[in-house]
């Protein structure tokens, strides 16, 4: 661990200076990973989309994720950091980040639905670059707050990531029949 998440860390805060400012803005940007906002997104797609399957759809996914991230944290049972500065204040276990794993599963939910029903290939370009850098930036800054290790932010990407392509193949396969 100290081969890789050390480094990360020492990295990001090279790039990123501690700073009252800079710790609040990376707290807001957390955020976009919080439950808060997650409900706040679910909660946006009932009412922005009129097609209510696909609320259904994000529900399900989204509380799937949810559980399946509990379920790790509690058998990998990892701490959170103790060797770095720590800026924010968190209870649960450390690995997999919460915040990135549900990061990664929603706006990577929202990232595909874009990409099926978005029919200007420029917003749907632009969309998924910014959907992807809200992605990446949620996972820095859980590093940079201290938070978690790089190693936690990884792992959450990779289960996100192959939770998410499980997940919309067997979709694709119950909405093909």
């Amino acid at each position: 661990m100290i081969l890789f998440d050390l480094p990360v860390y020492q990295f990001i805060m090279s790039i990123f200076p501690v700073s009252m400012s800079m710790t609040v803005i990376m707290k807001m940007i957390t955020t976009l990973g919080s439950s808060i906002v997650i409900v706040a997104g679910l909660i946006s797609v009932a009412v922005l989309i009129r097609d209510k399957k696909y609320f259904k759809i994000f529900v399900f996914a989204n509380l799937l994720a949810i559980i399946l991230n509990n379920i790790i944290k509690l058998i990998v049972h990892r701490p959170r950091p103790s060797n770095t500065m720590t800026l924010a204040v968190e209870s649960s276990y450390s690995f997999p980040s919460g915040h990135s794993m549900m990061s990664m599963v929603f706006y990577g939910l929202v990232i595909y639905y874009v990409r099926k029903f978005v029919k200007r290939k420029w917003i749907s370009n632009l969309l998924t670059v910014v959907l992807s850098l809200v992605i990446l930036a949620v996972g820095i800054t859980r590093i940079y707050l201290g938070v978690h290790y790089a190693t936690d932010v990884l792992a959450a990407y990779v289960i996100g990531f192959v939770y998410l392509f499980v997940f919309i193949k067997i979709l694709e396969k119950r909405e093909s029949k």
